[in-house]
C-alpha cells in the first residue's frame, strides 16, 4: 500500500489429505520459513527474532525429525545473511544529497529508476505524468521518519522497497518539476493504452489500479466535496481490490484453464501452460509482496496438479512462498502489504473447515464468499486496525457485491490490455462494470467505521492467542465454549489497562508551520488548534491530525479550541470533522 491494504487473496483450495498430513507430520517448509523470519529479525537487531527461529526448531523437535531442525537452523542463517547483505547495499546517491539536480530515468508511477548510477528515487510531489521516461529537477533529501503517532514513516517504507537485486530508494527529490515526459512504450505501454482506451479518467484510474497495481491516478480522483476515491475504498473494506493479489491470479489463471479446456488441451498441459502464464504476467505487472506471493503459490498448486500430486498442503505452500519472497526481499517482513497478504491467506487456509460448519442448504458460492471474507478480515484485523486506525463495518456485504463485479472485470480488463489501442469496443462493457464498482465503493464508503488505536505487543499477543483458539476449534481440537471463553478473556485483558489507568497527557503534534496540541485526562479530551497548510491543498487535519488521534486511541473530543483565526491554526479543525473523518 503504499500501501494501504494489501489485499485479501483468493481462497486457497482445501487440500486432499496426504499421507504426511494424515499422520500429522510437519511440512518441511514450515520450520525453514520460521528460521528465515527469525534470522531476518536478528539481522535487524531484534532479539526476539531468536524466539521465532527457536519456535521452528521446536516444532521440528516435536515432530521427531532431525532434518527439519536442521532446516530451521539453515533458514536462520539464510535469513540473517539476507538481512545483512541487504543492509550493506551502497548508497549511490549520497554525494548529491542536499543538491539541486536534474535526473533522467524511467518513471513507473512510484519511483524514478536511474541507470547511472543504478538507483531509485522517490519524487515529491508525485508527478501527474503517466509512467514513462522523465526528465525532472528538484533537490535531493533524505526521507523523513514518523513525525506524529500514526503518521507515515517514509524512511522505513522506502527501506522496505529494496532487495538484494533491486536498489533500495534512499533519497527523495523534493519540489520535483517535470521538464520532459515521454510516454511508456513496450508491452506495458501497449497494455496500459488498452486499459484506458475510451474510458473516463475515473474509470481509467480504476482499471490501472486493479490490473497493474498502479494507484497513482486513483489517488487523485474524488467523489466530490473532497471525498477521495481512495478513502472510500478504505472505509468500505475494499482497498485490497487495488492491490494485485491472489484474486487477480485466481481469476486470470481460471480464465486461461477454461480456455484451454475449450481447446481440448490435455489435463497435464493445461496446468503447465497456466503455470507458464504466471511468469510473463509477473513481468507485466511488476513485483510486489502480494502478487509475488500469489504467483508463487498459484504456480506451486498448478504444477502439483500437472504432475498428478493433487492439491498440496496449504500451510506448506504458504511457508515455501514466504521463504522465496523474503530471501531476496528481507525487509518485506516489515511491510504492511506483505503482512496483510500472508495473514489473509493463512486465514483462508481454514476456509474448508469453516464452510463445513455452515448450513448445507446454502449455495456453495455464498458459503465460500462468506467464509473467505470473514476469515481474511479476522486474520488481518490487528494489522489493519493498528496501521489505518479504523475497521470497516460493511466489509462483508461490500465484498460480496464487489467480488461478483471483479469476477467479470478482471478478465475483461486483461483482454482489453492485450488489445491495446484497439480495445475501445471492449471497454464499452468494461466502463459499465468499472462505474458499477465505483458506485459500490461510494455507497459503502460513506458507512461509519470503527475507530481504533495503536496495537501494541499485548494486543498482538491477545489476538494471536484468540486466533489459535479459533483455529483449534475449527480443527476440532477444542470445544466452542473454550474458544469463545479464550476470545472473551483476551478482549477483557486488552481493555482493562485503559479502563484502570486512563491517559493523562499533553501531546504536541508536529503539523509543520502551524500548531496542534492534544490535552487528555480521564473523561476529557481537548484539541487546541488543528494545524493548517498555507498556500497548499495538503489536508493537515485529515492526513496528519486524525491519524494521530486514532493512533492515540482518541474516539471522542470534549472540545476543539481555536486560539486565533490564522489558517495554520484552524484549517485542520474544519477538515477533521468533514466527511466523518473521525467517528465521534
Amino acid at each position: 500500500m503504499t500501501g494501504r491494504h494489501a489485499a485479501a487473496p483468493a481462497p486457497v483450495p482445501v487440500p486432499v489429505p496426504t499421507r504426511a498430513a494424515a499422520a500429522g507430520r510437519l511440512a518441511w517448509p514450515v520450520p525453514l520459513a520460521l528460521g528465515v523470519i527469525g534470522g531476518i529479525l536478528l539481522s535487524l537487531g531484534l532479539g526476539w527474532g531468536g524466539l521465532v527461529a527457536l519456535a521452528g526448531a521446536g516444532l521440528a523437535a516435536l515432530d521427531r525429525r532431525a532434518l527439519l531442525a536442521g532446516l530451521a537452523l539453515l533458514g536462520t542463517g539464510l535469513g540473517f545473511g539476507a538481512g545483512r547483505l541487504n543492509a550493506a547495499q551502497p548508497d549511490r546517491l549520497a554525494p548529491w544529497v542536499g543538491a539541486q539536480v536534474t535526473l533522467t530515468g524511467e518513471w513507473d508511477g512510484q519511483f524514478l529508476r536511474l541507470t547511472d548510477p543504478p538507483a531509485r528515487v522517490a519524487l515529491s510531489p508525485r508527478p501527474a505524468a503517466s509512467p514513462g521516461r522523465l526528465v525532472v529537477s528538484g533537490r535531493l533529501v533524505r526521507p523523513e521518519g514518523r513525525r506524529v503517532p500514526g503518521g507515515f514513516d517514509q524512511a522505513a517504507w522506502l527501506r522496505g522497497q529494496g532487495g538484494l537485486f533491486v536498489p533500495t530508494p534512499t533519497t527523495v527529490l523534493v519540489a520535483a518539476q517535470v521538464r520532459r515526459h515521454t510516454g511508456q512504450g513496450g508491452v506495458r505501454g501497449w497494455f496500459r493504452r488498452g486499459l484506458t482506451a475510451g474510458l473516463t479518467p475515473r474509470q481509467a484510474a480504476l482499471m490501472q489500479a486493479i490490473e497493474l497495481g498502479d494507484r497513482g491516478d486513483i489517488g487523485r480522483e474524488d467523489f466530490g466535496e473532497g471525498y477521495s476515491v481512495r478513502d472510500a475504498f478504505a472505509r468500505s473494506g475494499l482497498s485490497h481490490l487495488m492491490a494485485l493479489s491472489g484474486q487477480n491470479v485466481a481469476l486470470l489463471t481460471g480464465a486461461v484453464v477454461w480456455l484451454l479446456i475449450r481447446l481440448r488441451v490435455s489435463v497435464r498441459w493445461r496446468y503447465l501452460l497456466a503455470a507458464g502464464f504466471l511468469g510473463p504476467y509477473l513481468l507485466l505487472v511488476g513485483v510486489s509482496p502480494s502478487i509475488l506471493r500469489a504467483c508463487l503459490m498459484g504456480g506451486a498448486v498448478l504444477l502439483a496438479f500437472a504432475i498428478g500430486r493433487g492439491r498440496p498442503d496449504p500451510l506448506a505452500v504458504i511457508a515455501l512462498a514466504a521463504t522465496l519472497c523474503l530471501l531476496p526481499f528481507p525487509l518485506w517482513l516489515l511491510d504492511v502489504g506483505f503482512q496483510l497478504s500472508f495473514l489473509a491467506v493463512l486465514g483462508l487456509s481454514l476456509s474448508g473447515k469453516l464452510a463445513a460448519r455452515l448450513p448445507e442448504r446454502w449455495p456453495a458460492w455464498l458459503r465460500l464468499a462468506l467464509v473467505a471474507t470473514v476469515l481474511a478480515e479476522l486474520a488481518t484485523l490487528p494489522v489493519i486496525a493498528g496501521t489505518f486506525g479504523q475497521l470497516p463495518l460493511v466489509g462483508l456485504p461490500a465484498n460480496l457485491i464487489a467480488g461478483a463485479l471483479m469476477a467479470a472485470l478482471v478478465p475483461l480488463g486483461f483482454v482489453a490490455g492485450l488489445l491495446g489501442p484497439l480495445a475501445a469496443g471492449v471497454n464499452g462493457l468494461t466502463g459499465l462494470l468499472a462505474s458499477a464498482l465505483l458506485l459500490v465503493v461510494e455507497v459503502f464508503g460513506r458507512a461509519p467505521v470503527l475507530g481504533w488505536g495503536a496495537v501494541g505487543p499485548a494486543g498482538l499477543a491477545a489476538w494471536g492467542v484468540a486466533a489459535c483458539a479459533g483455529a483449534l476449534w475449527l480443527l476440532g481440537r477444542v470445544r466452542a465454549r473454550t474458544a469463545l471463553g479464550t476470545l472473551l478473556a483476551c478482549a477483557a485483558l486488552t481493555l482493562l489497562p485503559g479502563w484502570l489507568r486512563p491517559a493523562r497527557e499533553l501531546v504536541f503534534l508536529d503539523v509543520g508551520q502551524g500548531d496542534s496540541t492534544l490535552v487528555r485526562a480521564p473523561g476529557l479530551g481537548v484539541l487546541v488548534d488543528g494545524g493548517g497548510s498555507v498556500g497548499s491543498d495538503y489536508d493537515v487535519g485529515g492526513r496528519t491530525v486524525v491519524p494521530a488521534l486514532r493512533a492515540l486511541g482518541v474516539r471522542s473530543l470534549s472540545a476543539v479550541v481555536a486560539t486565533h483565526a490564522d489558517t495554520d491554526h484552524i484549517e485542520g479543525d474544519k477538515n477533521i470533522f468533514s466527511h466523518e473523518r473521525l467517528p465521534f
